[in-house]
């Protein structure tokens, strides 16, 4: 006799959240904080280029997206749609990053201070390119647009 028992643990259906949260994507344009000159500069110290870094809260736009998909069943095919989707976000902004690496390494000719700005800023781009592409994608996945 086979008996098969159901894990409570684990939800059905997707998180409900509202579609406006997609609004705090907004917050992802305090990374343009960073090109103020003097911001962040304490008795002459150095300026931080790790503001940069908020350009991860683009990724904030995903949340749009999820809304839209709230309360859905995760059926064997959402599971496989989100894991496709999230490869295809992870190897775009991984291939983002090795692009922009490889450019103000060789290319650009920049101070160490400003490549290491602009790899920052770069690498907090990607992140949130990668969670707005991954809610993105599964979206697109499930509605077969």
């Amino acid at each position: 006799e086979f008996i098969m028992t159901v894990d409570d643990s684990k939800s059905e259906y997707t998180r409900v959240i509202s579609p406006r949260l997609g609004i705090l994507g907004l917050l992802g344009f305090l990374g343009f904080i960073g090109f103020i000159p003097g911001v962040f500069n304490y008795r002459g110290s150095a300026n931080v280029p790790f503001v940069f870094f908020f350009f991860a809260f683009f990724g904030f736009f995903g949340f749009y997206y999820e809304g839209k998909m709230s309360n859905t069943q995760m059926d064997e095919r959402f599971l496989a749609n989100r894991q496709r989707a999230a490869a295809r976000a992870s190897q775009t902004a991984l291939t983002v990053i090795v692009f922009a690496a490889i450019i103000s390494l060789s290319v650009l000719r920049l101070s160490v201070y400003m490549q290491l700005s602009f790899l920052i800023a770069v690498i907090g781009f990607a992140f949130g390119l990668s969670c707005f592409l991954q809610q993105y994608l599964l979206y697109r996945y499930e509605n077969k647009e």
